[in-house]
């Protein structure tokens, strides 16, 4: 496993997806201004969560995970994220280590974002 990095900074906002819903997403950035990852939640949970490659297992997710609870903490518009019940088996282990309710798993075979062998 690769060392953790620290995000410099977040980026907010909420795009529009023409849904019935508010989406929010976070955006973690590095310090040169480059995307490490990005994570995009509704009320109803995550609904992608994801880092740029080579980013991967070194703590980005978890850090928008908690920027995401923090902002949910200042701000009453902004819902907490919470966990999906469609996730891969990587999003379903990361889910676990970073804690929270877990609803039963979807088993799709074609979700999108996880690493399939070729």
């Amino acid at each position: 496993m690769s060392p953790p990095l620290n995000v410099h900074q977040f980026a907010y906002d909420q795009p529009e997806f023409g849904e019935a819903y508010t989406t929010h997403r976070i955006r973690a950035l590095s310090e040169e201004g480059g995307v490490m990852g990005s994570m995009l939640w509704s009320r109803h949970g995550i609904r992608n969560i994801g880092t740029t490659p080579g980013m991967e297992r070194r703590g980005v997710a978890t850090q928008m995970w908690e920027e995401g609870h923090r902002l949910a903490e200042q701000h009453a518009r902004i819902p907490k994220p919470k966990h999906s019940a469609d996730r891969t088996a990587m999003g379903d282990a990361w889910a676990r280590s970073v804690g929270g309710r877990l609803p039963k798993q979807v088993k799709n075979k074609g979700t999108l974002g996880e690493r399939r062998p070729a």
